[in-house]
């Protein structure tokens, strides 16, 4: 039973009939939230038999472990659709490779963000936090769309931690600018190929698509072009990787794949995450209120890594944030060779999906499901929280390697503009969560903001 005090935040009405294929198809194409009936968020396995193609979405936590986890070798590789709309953007990055090139690929890039050295780029996260809190300063009261300067803000931090002082502050919304062109224009979910079309008739992206993927593309190609020897230390270890044999691990081409590949990856999910928090925390008083007198104990100025780090009930409120609007909505694979699913026969090439969208909003698992309560991620009670019903940076071999730096940002950011501005929503406005690629608010994060 839902307690009087519960807050409910948007999210689309989910048709009461059963799944039906094309119906779902057709709405999935623009978002697949709203594709997703009542009973999606109380089932264990959801299969789509479609023509020439199988689609099962594993909704149970066992379900989950089978794919990603124990036989994460025969699903190792993205969707094919998926791979369709990525691949204009990061290439054959990390995102969507697989195989040889990734574990190689992977093995450069994970040790540079290892939570161990997550400090050294600390001084990123404060510098660019300030900068976002000046322009918020200037924009204040509003009301301020303020997912765009959030997206702008936390490419800055991967555009200094890749390229130092070598690029500008500019080029950072010009990179954001570009992909929210692209995620407007691409298509995520391809009708054709799921209809059982042949390859060569399927996964075209559009001219507009086309167009805003070459313009990102030409931005990270400048970027790379301007940082003058010695690189940075996580851009220096990318192109000093070798194999035994001496070789580089990445050319010319797959460096630009993966630096592409970490620009948006690791700037798009931590804005999309704080845009979130940050509407929450306007939206419900009580967390705001708790928030303050957490950050209150701290000395003034800019949290050092330690104390960022100690922010428990901030971290709670990102985690459940995340718990309610996953960045990255849909996890999906295809199959590699034929499997079991219950009692659902998985056939080469199926896609195989997990659904944080739906997995943290299921019933069987969460109290409360659909409503904002970031207590729920406080130590004693995340403890008792079952293994992979939360799973918004991916989960098994390919669990997102940014994941503890995307955290240690966003704690950042959220101490920094906490104590300069008291959030608020305009009076008879609330954002419409729309999944493309990744979940972002339909028409902008509408926020006022009230100087401290």
């Amino acid at each position: 039973m839902q307690a009087a005090a519960d807050f409910v935040p948007p999210m689309p009405r989910p048709p009461a009939q059963p799944w039906r294929w094309l119906p779902s198809l057709i709405l999935g194409r623009g978002d697949i939230l709203r594709a997703f009936t009542e009973d999606a968020y109380r089932r264990q396995v959801i299969p789509l038999r479609l023509p020439g193609r199988g689609l099962v979405i594993a909704n149970h936590p066992d379900v989950v472990r089978h794919v990603f986890v124990a036989h994460a070798e025969n699903y190792e590789r993205k969707s094919w659709f998926m791979e369709q709309a990525l691949e204009p953007v990061v290439g054959d990055s990390l995102f969507i490779n697989h195989g040889e090139a990734w574990a190689e690929r992977r093995a450069v890039i994970a040790p540079a963000l290892h939570p161990s050295r997550i400090a050294a780029f600390h001084p990123h996260f404060v510098r660019a936090a300030e900068e976002l809190a000046g322009d918020l300063a200037r924009a204040a009261p509003g009301p301020v769309d303020v997912a765009p300067l959030f997206a702008a803000a936390t490419t800055r931090v991967m555009m200094l931690s890749l390229f130092g002082e070598a690029v500008p502050r500019e080029a950072a919304a010009a990179v954001a600018e570009a992909f929210a062109a692209y995620q407007a224009a691409a298509e995520s979910v391809d009708l054709r190929y799921l209809l059982g079309l042949p390859p060569w008739l399927a996964g075209r992206q559009s001219r507009r698509a086309r167009l805003a993927a070459a313009r990102l593309r030409a931005l990270v190609a400048q970027a790379l072009a301007a940082v003058p020897e010695p690189a940075p230390p996580l851009l220096a270890a990318m192109r000093a990787a070798r194999r035994p044999d001496g070789t580089p691990v990445m050319d010319a081409e797959a460096l630009a794949n993966e630096v592409a590949m970490m620009l948006l990856a690791g700037s798009e999910t931590s804005a999309t995450a704080m845009t979130w928090a940050a509407y929450l925390i306007a939206a419900h008083p009580a967390t705001g209120a708790a928030l303050d007198e957490e950050l209150a104990a701290l000395p003034p100025g800019a949290p050092d890594a330690e104390q960022a780090a100690g922010l428990t009930f901030a971290r709670a409120v990102l985690s459940e944030a995340m718990r309610l609007y996953p960045p990255v909505a849909v996890l999906s694979r295809q199959a590699r060779a034929a499997d079991r699913i219950r009692r659902f026969e998985i056939r080469p090439g199926d896609t195989v999906m997990a659904v944080p969208w739906l997995l943290h909003r299921h019933a069987m698992w969460w109290d409360r499901p659909h409503a904002f309560i970031p207590e729920r991620f406080l130590p004693e009670s995340a403890r008792r929280q079952p293994k992979f019903t939360w799973i918004p940076f991916g989960i098994g071999p390919r669990i997102c390697a940014g994941a503890a730096f995307g955290m240690a940002e966003m704690l950042v950011f959220l101490a920094v503009l906490l104590r300069r501005f008291r959030l608020g929503v305009p009076k008879g406005w609330a954002p419409a969560p729309q999944c493309r690629l990744t979940l972002r608010p339909k028409q902008g994060m509408r926020l006022l903001l009230a100087a401290r």
